[in-house]
């Protein structure tokens, strides 16, 4: 079993594309297979060498890997002119000397028009008077009368009369293929066995089995996966933030979280409050258990796992993938391994994207903050508050062994005899040391602090306190 995926370089590889590459990755896997990977980068005006490698890059990242490959489509056009011409021969396909503006012209006045043949009929002389004269010719495929059908591996049978094809275009006037010609002829000698690619590919499929044919070619199994649509139910696009897979990196998602939520739209591999491995999704891959119908994107829930990742993940390899960022890594140089790695362990289970880390990673580890009126708004601290926090600091002073347990006894002292409660001491507490009213536990954050660091904090906040009255 031979599988490909097979994305154009001329843009990004996003959400689609990259479940695209998934399935057919973990279908191959699943099997034994092998699975390719072929830039289709004919399109010589709008392919680039950058954007194929932002491609490759975003697979890497997501760990998807391929056994053959990566192949260039725009290394083989000779092979492709040579089978068109193949064609031409069979009377397969003809030449078209039709311009792009008469095509155009008869599409504005009709917008169901189909190309109406008008070059097929032409007779040997005036294609050679045409030829002489070196005026431009396409070459076109001739569609057959009859049906075209084929058993897709999730919509099952589909089926249309061939008298809603156009006789569509193999080779531009360039001598350059169209899609059609380039994709059958690499999935034949590449002995590609089934494809596996979104359901927008269906009204193509039909074309190619029509090529294949005529080349007398093995025709593959076909799996159409529905389209992702946003939450208008419209097809994912930029105005609901699509973007590509890179672009998830840079927000701070786990490749693991993109990993799993792909898997999820339209199929479910089990648990859909859990993360999955590669390696698990292969063992549970089944295409007779995917869904016909389109799944809806949600960032919400891509958010919810993705803060099951970064809580699932060791520390330290979280910490490997912030020191990727080379500011990052050069503004805490000054502590210690051990220290930021205590950081992430602290936070790490109520994050939800690894940019939210670093930035409480300046405030945690480097006080980058400053007390204002806005960040209080909401807040309502017991009246005079300074003075129990400065009795707190007393005690905080006289501790022995600065950890969790032994803070948690003198705080709730300390509130007991100023006649507060021990929340109403916590809140501004949290407050002063993390400039938030959520964090991890106060009295983990105080160990994590350090004694000196924790006073730091809260002197500085009663100093603002005082200040603002």
């Amino acid at each position: 079993m031979r599988v490909r995926f097979a994305p154009s370089p001329t843009g990004h590889l996003h959400i689609g594309s990259a479940r695209t590459a998934l399935f057919n990755f973990l279908f191959a896997k699943h099997q034994n297979g092998t699975f390719i990977l072929r830039i289709e980068d004919t399109d010589i005006k709008r392919s680039s060498f950058e954007m194929a490698e932002e491609i490759i890059n975003g697979l890497k990242w997501l760990n998807i890997t391929w056994d053959e490959g990566p192949y260039y489509q725009s290394d083989n056009f000779e092979k492709y002119r040579k089978t068109a011409f193949s064609l031409l021969k069979r009377k397969k396909v003809y030449r078209c000397f039709c311009t792009p503006n008469e095509i155009e012209a008869n599409k504005k006045k009709n917008l169901t028009w189909k190309y109406d043949r008008k070059c097929l009929n032409l007779t040997e002389t005036e294609i050679a008077k045409k030829l002489e004269k070196k005026v431009p010719f396409i070459l076109r495929f001739f569609v057959p009368e009859g049906f075209t059908s084929f058993n897709d591996g999730i919509h099952k049978k589909m089926q249309i009369n061939n008298s809603e094809i156009e006789d569509f275009v193999i080779l531009k006037s360039d001598s350059t293929p169209t899609y059609h010609l380039s994709v059958v002829v690499d999935d034949n000698e590449m002995c590609i066995t089934d494809v596996i690619r979104g359901d927008d590919h269906i009204s193509n499929t039909f074309k190619q089995i029509l090529l294949l044919n005529a080349l007398n070619f093995n025709v593959p199994k076909y799996f159409h996966l529905p389209l992702i649509l946003g939450k208008d139910k419209k097809k994912l696009s930029k105005r609901h933030g699509e973007t590509s897979i890179l672009e998830f990196k840079k927000r701070g998602y786990l490749s693991e979280t993109l990993i799993t939520y792909l898997s999820q739209l339209s199929w479910l591999p089990g648990d859909e409050k859990r993360i999955f491995s590669l390696d698990e999704l292969t063992k549970r891959f089944k295409f007779n258990k995917l869904a016909k119908n389109s799944p809806v994107f949600d960032y919400n829930k891509l958010s919810f796992l993705n803060s099951l990742a970064i809580k699932k993940k060791a520390s330290r390899e979280i910490y490997n993938i912030l020191i990727e960022d080379k500011k990052f890594e050069r503004d805490f140089s000054e502590f210690t391994y051990e220290k930021k790695i205590a950081f992430i362990e602290l936070i790490k289970s109520r994050m939800k994207n690894l940019n939210e880390m670093k930035e409480k990673a300046y405030i945690y580890l480097k006080r980058d903050f400053k007390y204002n009126k806005d960040d209080l708004k909401g807040f309502e601290f017991h009246k005079n508050i300074e003075t129990p926090l400065e009795k707190l600091i007393n005690e905080i002073e006289s501790l022995e062994v600065f950890n969790s347990e032994n803070i948690e006894k003198i705080l709730r002292i300390c509130a007991d005899n100023n006649g507060i409660k021990a929340a109403d001491l916590i809140h501004p507490c949290r407050f002063a040391l993390v400039l938030s009213n959520i964090s991890p536990s106060i009295f983990d954050l105080f160990e994590f602090l350090g004694k000196e660091e924790s006073i730091r904090r809260i002197k500085s906040f009663i100093d603002y306190i005082i200040k603002e009255k």
